[in-house]
């Protein structure tokens, strides 16, 4: 008996020790793809064992494994990864965030919500996405990247406004911008600033620090807006910041800094150039029979093409430079069990790649969150921030920098000997104004703008699952114009001003108070049938006040502020008030994940309408159904397969007066004596503009939602338009603000994004969207107005509709344009104008990509826009073939040539859609569809290329991460526009006027170095 048991116990050391020697020791580190922090915690199983341990709180772990065995790791929010062990003995494993966790939880209007529970039509953007975009403000990181959001910068001004069109235009005089809600606060968005630019506006959103935001999510149909009602037709955004967690305090430093240029230079003639073509002008008018003193432009201008030492000014290089561009900011947060913050000081400057202009923001935030008692949390939101915006007049303005140097005439210097300005009435260009460097350095343009965003609240639970808000937010904002137009300046001596200023201020304080109940309930077997409701109140009142002054008569340049003015021409000081009160309602029910229902009701009172029409009801619902959930689709690689519908109507009161219904009265003066006098006539039955929306959605997920994909199909009309009625003239006014017209919007909108390449060393996630949407205009009270020399609205046809005198062609025998006699009359002019086109894009979206590989991580996000538009008004000046606008005694055209004058017809037979060059107007015409181009583009919008040091490493120097990048905006674009740049609207948020360009300032296209540090 005592032999076999010591012969059992030989043989299981021996296969032991055999064991043991199969078996090796693996340590490594877990981190997370989301901050490339260590993860502790993480399950590390042998995979077909019970063998497993966990990390440590540094991530690491160690763990005995047999060849030919595979390691699993799972965590809570991320995607469970899988590693055959082979012979390594040292493991470094990236846990990517389970994308259905990632993307659980949204924001909606007073509240949060499961995504997979919503049945209304909601896109979101997350903070770090924007953080890592070298921009001024939020909305101009959100370009490219949510379905249905047509996001446009039509002026690269630092600090300019952008337009954002959520599903389309929806109005004609009023507003077509969503409405902004910062952490509960319903922002004043508009341009407050009442310093004339051209066709700029400022941004209010660009007091915000990008790097601030934590998520935004976008409220598209109806159903998901209607929470907010008389504010909800455009769309609205909710921005929410980022709050401190639970922990040790976490400082988080970031910065870069980088160079920026123009995307794109237009190509001018040399001066020996221009005057060859000038003479090619007389040479062609001679041919065709136009009497003329002479044969050449040396004998009328006294310059010859073929003197070597002609003067050849390079007017862009002139006024554009490569121009730096710097943000940095620290934040710092943490907290306890019971008070958690978040708080940061930052700093952004943008010089303009233009002479002259240039952006400045100082900002800082503060966000605290207190468990005061077990029933009840408080907290608060703080940001306050200081801008300054360097300006120069562009963008639709004849005395605009970038349209005189488009026009500049190269044979024209900078300065005179003698060091002055040099003037173009001294030269041969007629549409220069005045010398375009000395307005970007001595026209002193500024707005300053001081702006405070708080917003405190408090949060009882008053039982099981009811809960009670109240929250009080303020906006504040004050904001200063300064402008100065120097004696030196052709404007000043035209006006014989001897120089003049202007001084505004506008004052603007916005409150907010706001009260709701939230109840939630499960009830039923398992807990199937589950309610909430939202039941709240909501005041809100703004109160604005402007004062102006402007003077003359200033004793030199040096001395720019008014006070040293010899004459004040003009002061003024007004004021202006609103109010909203509103009451709102939401109850959502879920029964068993599988049947959804949301209906929401806001009644709003404002006091801009009229007493019959004070109070607007605004519905909306909505329902979802999650096949995905049924017995058959269980346990397949269908993980989401749910169908939404909705319905509902929201209002817009935004961009209209906010007396706009009262009877007004101005002061006169009569007999010398002061007198009020009637200035608006009264509408009692003035009501908002009502846009009703049918969405139709799918949600559609596989692989756990590896790949998920969205459609949207809807149907947006607006009804009540606000505009003017034209009355009787013996009323004593031309027209009434009345609620007339119809605007509608069909669209269908598509998203796919997804894990392409999830797990191993190399991963690659991607989002693509894409947008259809059909704007049209289907009543007006007089159809087809004509807006401007270029525009038409016309029912049938989109906002933003061309009305052109149309052309077709190039004759090849004679080389002049065939114009289109539309009357018939034999001659062409206004009266033979027709629509050519419109600014819609057939199509437009983007598309995003993540890539990583080890410790590098790289994002590259596209945009497009396909099919739009744009009148290239400039293109008139810099291809104006030699036409002389003051006859032919001496020929004045009206500047230098863009090459694409090269390509025009020279002799018969040439076929080519550029005319010939003539001193006459035979073929120019400034508002006709030769200047009508595709604006169409693909940008590569950016491009981020980081390093994340591994824990191991930046431990050594005492830091948490350590992360590197170069990233670069704007880098590529691909387009046929022939203008500086194709994202363009000199005319920046009147959709009615939309793609045009008169000197518009660019876009800009920047590299920047930067760093991300965590301690």
């Amino acid at each position: 008996m005592m032999k076999r048991l010591l012969v059992t116990c030989v043989i299981l050391m021996i296969s032991i020790s055999v064991a043991m020697s199969q078996t090796t020791n693996v340590r490594g580190v877990v981190t997370s793809s989301e901050d490339n922090l260590p993860l502790p915690g993480v399950n590390v199983l042998v995979k077909g064992t019970t063998s497993g341990t966990v990390t440590d709180l540094d991530g690491n772990f160690s763990i005995q494994v047999a060849q030919g065995q595979t390691l699993v790791f799972s965590f809570v929010g991320y995607d469970t990864q899988e590693i055959l062990v082979g012979n390594q003995t040292n493991l470094n494993v990236l846990l990517m965030i389970d994308a259905r966790t990632m993307n659980e939880v949204v924001v909606v209007g007073y509240g949060t919500q499961s995504r997979r529970d919503l049945t209304g039509s909601v896109g979101s953007v997350r903070g770090e996405d924007i953080n890592r975009m070298p921009v001024a403000s939020v909305d101009n990181a959100l370009q490219g990247r949510a379905a249905g959001v047509f996001v446009q910068s039509p002026s690269g001004t630092p600090g300019a406004g952008i337009t954002m069109q959520i599903r389309g235009n929806t109005s004609l005089s009023a507003s077509s911008q969503p409405l902004y809600v910062i952490d509960g606060i319903p922002m004043i968005s508009e341009d407050l600033s009442g310093l004339f630019s051209g066709g700029q506006a400022t941004n209010s959103l660009a007091d915000i620090n990008p790097a601030d935001i934590e998520s935004i999510e976008i409220l598209k149909d109806a159903s998901a807006a209607a929470i907010y009602g008389s504010r909800g037709a455009n769309g609205v955004v909710l921005i929410t910041t980022k709050r401190g967690k639970s922990g040790d305090a976490k400082i988080d430093i970031n910065g870069f800094y980088g160079f920026q240029r123009i995307t794109n230079e237009i190509d001018m003639h040399s001066s020996s150039e221009f005057l060859s073509l000038m003479n090619d002008a007389i040479r062609q008018d001679l041919r065709a029979g136009v009497q003329l003193p002479y044969d050449n432009i040396t004998d009328v201008w006294g310059f010859s093409p073929d003197d070597p030492d002609l003067q050849n000014t390079r007017w862009f290089r002139e006024i554009f430079r490569d121009a730096p561009i710097q943000s940095y900011d620290v934040a710092i947060s943490g907290g306890n069990e019971k008070t958690q913050y978040y708080t940061s000081l930052a700093y952004f400057n943008q010089d303009g790649v233009q002479i002259g202009t240039g952006f400045e923001r100082v900002s800082a935030r503060l966000n605290v969150d207190t468990q005061a008692k077990k029933w009840l949390k408080v907290g608060t939101s703080m940001n306050l921030s200081r801008t300054v915006q360097d300006r120069t007049i562009n963008d639709n303005s004849l005395y605009g920098v970038v349209i005189n140097t488009l026009a500049g005439d190269p044979l024209m210097p900078v300065r005179e000997a003698d060091g002055s300005y040099a003037d173009p009435f001294d030269y041969f260009g007629w549409w220069m104004l005045d010398n375009p460097v000395l307005i970007a350095e001595n026209y002193h343009r500024f707005t300053r703008t001081v702006r405070g965003l708080a917003n405190t609240y408090a949060e009882a639970t008053l039982a099981p699952g009811l809960t009670l808000r109240s929250t009080l937010g303020i906006d504040y904002t004050y904001l200063e114009d300064e402008s100065y137009t120097p004696i030196i300046s052709r404007e000043s001596v035209n006006g014989n001003f001897n120089g003049f200023g202007t001084f505004g201020s506008t004052q603007d304080f916005t409150w907010i108070a706001e009260n709701y109940l939230n109840y939630t309930k499960s009830f039923g077997a398992d807990n199937r049938h589950n309610i909430s409701a939202l039941l709240g109140t909501s005041y809100q009142a703004s109160s604005r006040t402007f004062s102006s002054i402007s003077a003359q008569n200033f004793p030199s340049d040096q001395f720019t502020k008014l006070s040293v003015a010899g004459r004040v021409t003009s002061a003024s000081t007004s004021g202006t008030d609103w109010g909203l009160a509103s009451y709102f309602f939401r109850g959502n029910y879920n029964y068993a994940d599988k049947f959804l229902a949301t209906f929401t009701v806001r009644a709003d009172g404002s006091s801009r309408f009229g007493d019959n029409f004070r109070f607007g009801i605004f519905p909306s619902g909505s329902v979802a159904y999650r096949l995905s959930e049924e017995e058959f689709l269980r346990n397949t690689a269908v993980s989401d397969l749910k169908f939404r519908a909705s319905y509902g109507v929201v209002g817009n009161q935004d961009g209209i007066g906010n007396f706009a219904s009262r009877g007004l009265f101005g002061v006169s003066a009569y007999r010398l004596a002061p007198t009020l006098t009637p200035a608006q006539l009264s509408n009692a039955n003035l009501t908002w503009e009502s846009t009703e929306q049918w969405n139709m959605g799918i949600d559609f997920g596989v692989l756990n939602d590896r790949i998920t994909f969205t459609g949207d199909y809807f149907v947006k009309t607006t009804t009540d338009l606000l505009l003017n009625r034209p009355i009787p003239g013996i009323s004593g006014f031309s027209s009434v603000i009345d609620n007339i017209g119809k605007v509608e919007n069909r669209g269908l909108e598509l998203g796919i994004r997804g894990a392409i390449l999830a797990s191993g060393p190399f991963t690659w996630s991607s989002a693509f969207n894409i947008s259809w949407i059909r704007n049209k205009v289907l009543e007006l009270v007089i159809d087809e107005q004509v807006l401007s020399d270029s525009h038409i609205l016309a029912v049938g046809h989109p906002i933003g509709t061309f009305f052109l005198i149309d052309q077709e062609g190039v004759d090849p025998e004679t080389g002049n344009m065939r114009w289109v006699d539309l009357n018939g009359d034999g001659v062409i002019n206004s009266g033979d104008r027709r629509i050519v086109g419109n600014s819609q894009p057939d199509f437009f979206g983007g598309w995003d990509n993540n890539f990583r590989y080890k410790g590098f991580d790289l994002n590259v996000l596209f945009n497009f826009i396909v099919g739009n538009q744009i009148f290239n008004h400039s293109r008139a000046t810099y291809e104006n073939l030699g036409w002389s606008r003051l006859g032919l005694g001496f020929p004045l055209p009206d500047g230098n040539n863009h090459r694409l004058a090269d390509n025009r017809w020279m002799e018969p037979g040439d076929v080519t859609d550029i005319p010939r060059a003539s001193l006459t107007n035979v073929n120019w015409r400034e508002y006709s569809s030769r200047w009508l181009e595709d604006g169409s583009f693909l940008r590569l919008r950016m491009i981020n290329l980081g390093y994340n040091f591994t824990p191991q490493r930046v431990e050594r120097i005492g830091v948490r991460s350590l992360r590197v990048f170069v990233q670069a905006q704007n880098l590529l674009t691909w387009t046929r526009y022939t203008g500086l740049d194709p994202e363009v609207s000199q005319n920046a948020r009147d959709p009615r006027l939309a793609g045009s360009d008169f000197g518009t300032f660019p876009q800009t296209r920047s590299v920047s170095l930067g760093f991300n540090i965590g301690l």
